[in-house]
């Protein structure tokens, strides 16, 4: 009787821990909904990103500095990529837009590099909405990621 006892104490811990660990999950999401969303018109100005891995040119580094409108759209005023195999190359005009972003502040920005070329990032916006992350995509022989900062 002692062991079904003690087995039936255990079996209500873990259920009570398991209901407590629910809910704080539950209170910490719509804590997350009480914060205000961050929108693209929010993101507006100049930002410099500085990125680095591997394109199909082999070892590369990305220096961009680009602007955004209120709908997320804008130009990279300044872009140089240098790549180990096909040198250095300016990127300078191409379009950067903002085509994904959630009210987290998660979403997918692209960058231009010529007729039917372009990078994209999985973004994560900071609440201060003065940085954001560039994470890569899932691309064979592709792989950049960097930070962008609002300057």
């Amino acid at each position: 009787m002692t062991n079904y006892r003690r087995i039936r104490q255990i079996a209500t811990f873990a259920s009570t821990l398991l209901a407590l660990t629910l809910a704080m999950a539950q209170f910490s999401v719509s804590q997350e909904k009480l914060l205000p969303p961050i929108t693209k018109a929010q993101l507006v100005g100049t930002w410099t990103a500085t990125l680095s891995g591997y394109t199909g040119c082999g070892e590369t580094t990305l220096t961009t500095t680009f602007t955004l409108n209120r709908t997320g759209n804008g130009t990279q005023t300044s872009a140089v990529e240098h790549t180990l195999g096909c040198g250095d190359i300016d990127q300078t005009g191409q379009v950067a837009q903002i085509q994904v972003l959630n009210a987290d502040g998660s979403g997918f920005i692209a960058f231009g590099c010529g007729a039917g070329c372009g990078f994209g990032f999985n973004i994560q916006v900071a609440r201060n909405k003065q940085v954001f992350n560039l994470g890569p995509q899932l691309v064979t022989g592709n792989f950049l990621a960097g930070v962008a900062v609002h300057k």
